[in-house]
């Protein structure tokens, strides 16, 4: 299977990725989240848009998916208070990870969206 792809995408595909798989970690240091938290779910879907969808306006969805959660994640206190309290290492971890796979998310897929091509292919 070939996907047309760069590394920007794969970056912001990847930083996506990491801040959902942050969410079972924090659920793991006694953070409260839904049985199913959306939040993870939001997340894999930004991610796989990111590094399977062809074209590049597709990329603003994974885009506004961080953007929102990473605002939605400044405003709630419970991400404040587990920052707040380093000695509750799993949560504490948990959301930094979080909060570094959205910026990287974030970032890498403004500049994707801001590449001049469409990318070059790769083999899968």
């Amino acid at each position: 299977m070939r996907i047309t792809t760069s590394t920007n995408r794969r970056l912001a595909g990847t930083g996506l990725a990491v801040a959902a798989a942050a969410i079972p970690v924090q659920i793991a240091g006694g953070m409260d989240y839904p049985v199913v938290p959306p939040g993870l779910l939001i997340l894999a879907v930004g991610a796989a848009v990111a590094l399977l969808a062809r074209p590049r306006w597709a990329l603003v969805v994974p885009t506004l998916i961080a953007a929102f959660l990473s605002v939605g994640a400044v405003a709630t206190s419970n991400i404040r208070d587990a920052l707040g309290d380093p000695g509750d290492v799993v949560a504490f971890a948990g959301v930094v990870l979080q909060c570094v796979g959205l910026a990287v998310g974030l970032v890498f897929c403004v500049v994707a969206l801001a590449e001049r091509g469409a990318g070059h292919s790769v083999s899968a």
